[in-house]
Parts: structure tokens; C-alpha cells; sequence
């Protein structure tokens, strides 16, 4: 694969705050300070410091062995293609907990700009899921400048409320954790917060398209990260200030709740329209996305060819029809469960962090001398980040040893040799 090295650190900068700058902004703050109250301030800084060597592993992972296979293939370069596509699996395990947040979400927003209740919300979703797979049949992408405008809007907007709603007086709503159960919140809460940091694997394709990488990607990394950071602390000084979080609605509405509490409630609606249509975009890119994986296994004839036909568009429309009936099921059983948003998150969370973690033992094998060092400081960076995401780390596990007895058992069939004839 050839890479054009056109990047500077600022476009760097750039392209690091678009790929963990997302519907995160609309939760993640709210639903922090919820679990860990004046403490959520920690739980940010102790997500970044960990997500860093794992951010650099796959920076230097996509600049020595770029694909566009990504994890996947870094992990089958060390353990063999049976783990390549076991780990194929895996990712699209992840469509079984993590649309259903980000929908819900969405349909948060569209209640508020409908002015209907709490209960109105999942009938929302469902109208909100229906909408997001006719987006994804018609074969819409995401574009760049669609990415650096969110960007640049939820960039203003968070600059805006940090003026009108008084930061610095916020401050004051930190606290250090001082006891076990003060920690213990706090844990939890970082367990939440690497939500906002899915998307760590997009740093393998920017490694290699640097003018000069050895220079100008640690300063696009670390400023992008800090730069995303310092965004998201400034919603959780503001959210715990003006107190605009709660039950999982407040959370999910939080943004607009501050804004209609700092700007006025027509600047709430307006607001609530446009994180709606960022909301509605993004997961309906995402759903393209995870159609897409299902065609292209469909095409390894790891599922059956039924998936593999696509539409006069180009798009994979049979496999957007199985995203969208697994996405649904995953709704319906969010609604009837009364499992929390968090639950969700969480089995998202460990779902990626196990794929990381596979990335970061393959770089062990794949690095030699201080970049090693970086790849056993990345191990251990998900080892600890699995420790506060607890017993929801069981349902990355099993998805990946499925997965696993699944490709056995493939081979085993495909390799048995046929009985002679009698």
C-alpha cells in the first residue's frame, strides 16, 4: 500500500481531535460526573495517560506493516490467519452492544427537539434506526470536510458555553479521590470513558503519511489528544457545575440541557437539532461500515453468499438488512432488560480493548529495542484499563473464543478428507 506523505503536525493535530471527537461529547461528560461526581476530573486524565502507548503502538504498527486490514492483519502476521479473522469476528461482535448506545442517544436529542417524554424515546430509536439504514442503502459516506465540520461546530460550541457559563468558577467542583471508595468511583468511571477513545486503530493509517513521522506525529498525537481532552474536561467541569446530569436521559440529553440552561431554550432546541443530524450521520456511517464487514466475509465465504450481492448503487443492501435486524434485536433487548446505557458501553469498550491488547502482544513479537519497551508499556496500559472495566471484559472474551471454535471448526471441515469410495 502506498502512502503519500503530505501531512504536517497541524493537519496531524487535526485528524487525531476528528477521529475521538464524536457523539461521545454528548454523553460521555455527563454520564462520568454521574459516576464518579467531582472526582470524573481524574478519571479523564488517568483515560489519556493510559490510551497513549497504545495510540503510539499502532502509529508505529500502520508505519512499519501498513493494510488496510488494520489490527486484524497485525495480529494474523504473529498468530496466523486463523486469528486474523477470529479477530475479524470480534470486531463485528461489537454491532451486537454499540449502535444501540449511539442511537439512543441520538433519539435523546430528537425527543428534546419534539418536545415528547422519556417514554417517546425508544419508539424514537427505532424510527431513528430505520432512517440510519435508508442512509446507509443509499450508499452515503462520511466526507472529511462532513468530520472537520462537526469538528470545528461542537469545538465552537464547547468554547461558547465555557465563556457564557463561567469555567473557571468550575474548578471548583474538583476533588481529589482521597479513600478506596472515592478511587473506586473513580475507576469506574475510566472504565466508561474509554468509550470516547474507540478509534484508537485510525492512528495506524496516519503514521506513515507524515512528511517527516519521527518529528511531526508525536506532536500531532499529543496535540490532538490533549486538544480532545481538554474539550471533554471542560463539559465535565461546566455539566458538574451547572448540575446537568442524572438518570440515563439527563445524561443522554446533557449538552442540550446545558445549553438551553446557559443560552436560553431556543438555542436548547437548535442545538438538540444539530447533535441530532451529527448523531444520525456518524452511526449511520458506521452501520455502512459494519455492513460492509459483513459483505466482505460473505465474500470469504465466512458467511453465506447470500450477504455478498450488492445493489445498483454498489452497496451491500442484503448485508445492511442483517445490521440492521442484529441492531434492532440489540434494542429490543436494551428496552425489555433495563440494562443501563453504561452496561453497553462497557462490553463496547472491552470488546476494542481486547483487539488493542492483541495488537499491543503482537508488537512485542514485531518491535525490538526501546519501541519493545513502548509495546510492554502498552500491554500493560490495557491490562489495567481491563481491571476497571471489570466482569464486562467477559463479553470480549467469549465473543473471541467463538469466534476461535468457529474458524477450528471451519478449517477442520474444510481440510477433512472426503471417504473413499466403496
Amino acid at each position: 500500500m502506498h502512502y503519500s506523505r503530505t501531512l504536517g503536525p497541524i493537519q496531524g493535530i487535526a485528524m487525531t481531535a476528528t477521529t475521538f471527537i464524536g457523539t461521545g461529547l454528548m454523553i460521555l461528560p455527563a454520564l462520568s460526573v454521574a459516576q464518579a461526581g467531582s472526582f470524573a476530573f481524574y478519571a479523564w486524565l488517568m483515560t489519556a495517560l493510559i490510551v497513549l502507548p497504545i495510540a503510539f503502538v499502532f502509529a508505529l504498527m500502520g508505519s512499519r506493516y501498513p493494510s488496510a486490514a488494520g489490527a486484524a492483519h497485525y495480529i494474523g502476521r504473529v498468530f496466523g490467519q486463523k486469528a486474523e479473522r477470529a479477530v475479524g469476528w470480534l470486531f463485528l461482535s461489537i454491532l451486537l452492544v454499540g449502535p444501540a448506545v449511539a442511537i439512543k442517544v441520538a433519539a435523546a436529542y430528537l425527543a428534546i427537539l419534539l418536545n415528547v417524554s422519556e417514554s417517546s424515546v425508544f419508539i424514537l430509536s427505532l424510527v431513528t434506526l430505520m432512517g440510519m439504514l435508508i442512509f446507509a442503502l443509499a450508499g452515503i459516506e462520511n466526507s472529511a470536510r462532513f468530520q472537520v465540520g462537526v469538528v470545528l461546530v461542537l469545538i465552537s460550541a464547547v468554547i461558547l458555553l465555557s465563556i457564557v457559563g463561567d469555567l473557571p468558577s468550575a474548578f471548583s467542583v474538583i476533588e481529589v479521590p482521597l479513600n478506596s471508595l472515592d478511587w473506586q468511583s473513580t475507576f469506574i468511571a475510566t472504565g466508561t470513558v474509554f468509550w470516547c477513545f474507540l478509534g484508537i486503530e485510525v492512528m495506524a493509517h496516519m503514521g506513515a503519511e507524515f512528511k517527516n513521522p519521527s518529528r511531526d506525529f508525536p506532536i500531532a498525537l499529543l496535540g490532538g489528544i490533549a486538544i480532545v481532552v481538554g474539550l471533554y474536561l471542560a463539559l465535565v467541569l461546566l455539566i458538574a457545575y451547572h448540575h446537568t446530569y442524572g438518570d440515563e436521559l439527563t445524561n443522554s440529553q446533557s449538552l442540550a440541557l446545558l445549553v438551553g440552561k446557559l443560552l436560553g431554550e431556543g438555542y436548547r432546541q437548535a442545538f438538540a437539532f444539530g447533535a441530532y443530524i451529527i448523531a444520525f450521520a456518524n452511526v449511520g456511517v458506521y452501520i455502512l461500515g459494519f455492513a460492509r464487514m459483513v459483505w466482505s466475509l460473505a465474500q470469504q465465504q465466512a458467511l453465506p453468499s447470500y450477504f455478498s450481492q450488492l445493489n445498483g448503487r454498489g452497496t451491500p443492501a442484503r448485508a445492511v438488512g442483517f445490521v440492521g435486524t442484529v441492531t434492532l434485536l440489540s434494542l429490543l433487548f436494551a428496552e425489555w432488560s433495563n440494562w443501563a446505557m453504561q452496561a453497553f458501553m462497557q462490553m463496547t469498550n472491552g470488546a476494542f480493548l481486547l483487539i488493542y491488547g492483541l495488537t499491543c502482544i503482537t508488537a512485542l513479537k514485531l518491535f525490538h529495542g526501546q519501541e519493545r519497551i513502548l509495546a510492554v508499556v502498552a500491554v500493560l496500559s490495557c491490562v489495567l484499563m481491563a481491571s476497571f472495566i471489570g466482569l464486562n471484559m467477559l463479553f470480549a472474551f467469549a465473543m473471541l473464543l467463538l469466534a476461535l471454535l468457529w474458524e477450528y471448526l471451519r478449517r477442520a471441515k474444510t481440510i477433512r478428507p472426503k471417504a473413499d469410495p466403496l
